[in-house]
């Protein structure tokens, strides 16, 4: 078994080598193809780094939009704070699912936009149309896919929609981070709403008013009674107005014929004295 010793030797010194190479082989052949499916970047772990961006980026993954941007190689994103979000959801009440995918999509830029280009905008009001990445999903319509981005007056930049009438417009407060030339993360002041892609929910349906409620916004006049006269004696029906009760026909007693009578007692008394006497000096 001698002269098997070398050749055993040398082919435990030979495999480990080949065996790396081979490794070292297939990893060079798979690299490509492992860059181009896993993202170079993740926005939910860049944006967790950051508690004033925590409701939108809660966003971004209910709604699935993290991974179209984590899917992207070159992109931009317009992040407004947590107050922003809170006054956005809590004025659009019980939004539309499809409808907060929109708004999300719109605030995510299809380029790499940092503070060096935002700060090579034209100065004389020229806007710079971006697209975002709700353009790509087919139900952009009338140019809401695209932003205008203006050069402030006093430095900065304003994103508004390209798409006509469109009012509500963002500004720059500050470049939160960028990894150049993958993503840019852009702080700006409250969202970029288009028109028509913030859908208002319908108002509920109008209950019925209860009586009351009717009565007080149309009340009917109060009957006017006098408050002298007991509620007996008030008509309780149409039919009875013109028949009183016969405690109210009969006439209180007035105090002239009072008088009247306490004197014709008196006048009685007296004849009959005066008849007494008379007849008394007839006797004697």
């Amino acid at each position: 078994m001698a002269p098997h010793l070398p050749l055993l030797v040398l082919l435990f010194l030979v495999l480990p080598a080949a065996g790396d190479a081979a490794a070292a082989t297939v990893a060079a052949a798979a690299a490509p193809r492992a860059g181009s499916a896993a993202a170079a970047f993740n926005v939910t772990e860049i944006l967790a780094r950051y508690p004033e961006f925590k409701l939108f980026n809660l966003l971004l993954s209910k709604t699935r939009v993290a991974r179209e941007i984590n899917s992207r190689n070159s992109v931009t994103v317009l992040v407004p704070d947590n107050s922003a979000v809170d006054w956005l959801l809590r004025r659009s009440n019980r939004l539309a699912r499809a409808s907060l995918i929109e708004l999300m999509s719109v605030h995510v830029v299809l380029d790499y936009i940092d503070a060096a280009k935002l700060a090579a905008l034209p100065a004389r009001g020229q806007p710079v149309v971006v697209t975002t990445l709700f353009q790509t999903t087919g139900t952009a319509r009338n140019r809401t896919g695209f932003l205008n981005v203006t050069a402030a007056p006093r430095g900065g930049a304003v994103f508004v929609s390209a798409a006509p009438g469109s009012l509500v417009s963002a500004t720059l407060k500050r470049a939160v981070t960028a990894r150049p030339y993958n993503i840019s993360v852009l702080q700006i002041s409250n969202f970029v709403v288009p028109p028509g892609v913030v859908t208002r929910p319908r108002p509920p349906s109008p209950l019925m008013l209860p009586r009351m409620r009717q009565m007080s916004i149309a009340p009917s006049p109060a009957p006017t009674t006098s408050p002298r006269v007991p509620p007996a004696a008030l008509p309780t029906s149409e039919g009875d107005a013109g028949e009183a009760p016969d405690a109210a026909e009969a006439p209180a007693p007035s105090s002239h014929g009072h008088v009247a009578q306490q004197a014709t007692s008196r006048w009685w008394i007296s004849a009959a004295v005066g008849m007494a006497l008379a007849c008394s000096i007839g006797y004697l």
